[in-house]
Order: C-alpha cells, then structure tokens, then sequence
C-alpha cells in the first residue's frame, strides 16, 4: 500500500482539480478552505475549493483551477508541503469535477440515493452516504484510501517524495530531544530572535510562510517584503530562532529554489 501511494503523479492524467489529503481534520472546514485558496491561490485562478465535514470526508479537499498548468504547477511545488503542520499529500482528481462538467456541458445528474427508515435504524447507510457526500465535485473512489494512507502516514513519507519531516530532519513539536539542533549561528550577524529569509519563490505568500515556520515553538509573524523575495520571521527568542533556522537551512519550498536562512542584522 505504502509502495503505491509513494508515486501518485504519475498514475493519473494531469487535469484542473486537485485531491489534497492528509490535512489536519481538527481545523474548522471554512478556516482550511479559506487557508488552502490563500495558499493555492498563488499558482493560479481558483474556481472553488471543496472539503467537507463528514468524517468520512474530513482531512481531504479538492481544489478546482481555471486552467490545467495552475494545477500542475501547484502540485509540484506544494507537494509534502507542511500545512497546519501536516505534509500535503496532492495528486490530480480521479474524475471531472462536476463544477467543471457543467462549465463544458458533460455533466449527468446522479441518481439520488433513497434511504429506507429502516435502514437507518440498523444504520445500513453508512457506507452508501459517502458515495454520494461531495455531489459538487468527485466520485468518492479517491477518499477510500484516506484513513489508511493517514495512518501510516510516517511510512509513506519514507518512501516518498521528501516531506517537510525528512527534510529537516526531526519536528520539535514532537521530538523530545529538539532543543539540541539549536544555537548554532549561520550568518554574520549575532544570534537574535528575528531570521532573515532569502531566496524565497516568486509564488511566496505571508500565508505559505507561516505554514512553514509555525511549526517551530515560539512562532510570532512573518514579514515578507514585496517585490525582493526576503523576509523576516520573527520568534519570542534567539534560541527559538536558532531552531528554526537549523531546521529548515536548505528548505526547499519549489524543486529549484532552496532558502538561505541568517540572524536578521540588528
């Protein structure tokens, strides 16, 4: 199973929509929406966004594009990247969104499942109503491995393209030992609590870099300075900093470019 999650681009046609999981289930579903079009948004029009609440349903979303590079585009610089925490895992959808078969005229109704009262009693529907849950946008053929790839989740990232965990090496919101990565200086300018980021992709957003260094204990902001591809993130301390620079000195937010993490000059 793990072996046949690592390599999902490739199994399926490139097309506007894209199924995201492995998404943190305990955000509230307007607060992930409004975050995934803030953060998707920077690779292209977006024609909707859709995640559910169902707890079949939780976890995942499908992001509908205007155009078909929007979305390939995203998919390969947004691929493990670390969203409320948690790697994204992205691929292409496995069917035509319904908002996009509308748009080209291919869109057939689906049938309407009835449900028996009986059936409800001896809670016979369960499986059926996940079948019939995201009407607005796909057949529920691409959630069923969700809760399985979730799970092993730790195992798929091994053999996979490189999540943020494999790339920095450990996560010290879970790593007891994380404080031992810190306090080494990188750049010229003396250890403090603000980092000065370089080297940023164009596509870089406020949001995206939040994403990336919230992760890291004492996270206050970022400051992305438009049009130079810098910024500043600032924590409540130097050791904090030090962290956070160690851990993600190197990171590569897109396949071409890598950061360049310093001690901001003071």
């Amino acid at each position: 199973m793990a072996q046949r999650q690592a390599r999902p681009i490739s199994d399926l046609p490139p097309n506007q929509t894209l199924y995201v999981n492995n998404l943190n289930d305990k955000i509230n579903v307007e607060t992930l929406k409004k975050s995934l079009r803030e953060v998707f948004a920077a690779f292209g029009g977006i024609i909707d966004i859709v995640a559910m609440k169902s707890l079949k349903r939780r976890g995942q979303a499908w992001i509908i594009f205007k155009e078909v590079s929007s979305a390939t585009n995203s998919l390969k610089s947004l691929q493990g990247f670390p969203f409320y925490n948690k790697p994204m895992r992205i691929n292409y959808a496995k069917t035509k969104s319904d908002t996009i078969a509308k748009a080209d005229g291919t869109y057939v109704e689906r049938p309407k499942k009835i449900v028996k009262r009986e059936d409800l009693r001896k809670g016979k529907t369960a499986a059926p109503a996940t079948t019939t849950a995201p009407v607005a946008v796909h057949k529920p053929a691409p959630a069923a491995p969700v809760p399985a790839a979730a799970a092993a989740a730790p195992a798929v990232a091994a053999v996979s393209q490189k999540s943020i965990q494999d790339r920095i090496g450990w996560n010290p919101q879970q790593t007891p030992n994380a404080p031992k990565a810190a306090m080494k200086p990188a750049g010229v300018a003396e250890p403090n609590r603000t980092l000065f980021v370089e080297n940023l992709p164009v596509e870089a957003t406020d949001t995206m870099l939040s994403m990336l260094f919230r992760q890291y204990p004492g996270f206050q902001e970022v400051r992305l300075i438009p049009g130079r591809n810098v910024a500043f993130v600032d924590y409540q301390n130097e050791y904090q900093a030090g962290m956070a620079m160690q851990g993600l000195q190197g990171f590569a937010m897109t396949p071409e470019v890598k950061l360049n993490l310093t001690y901001a000059r003071k």
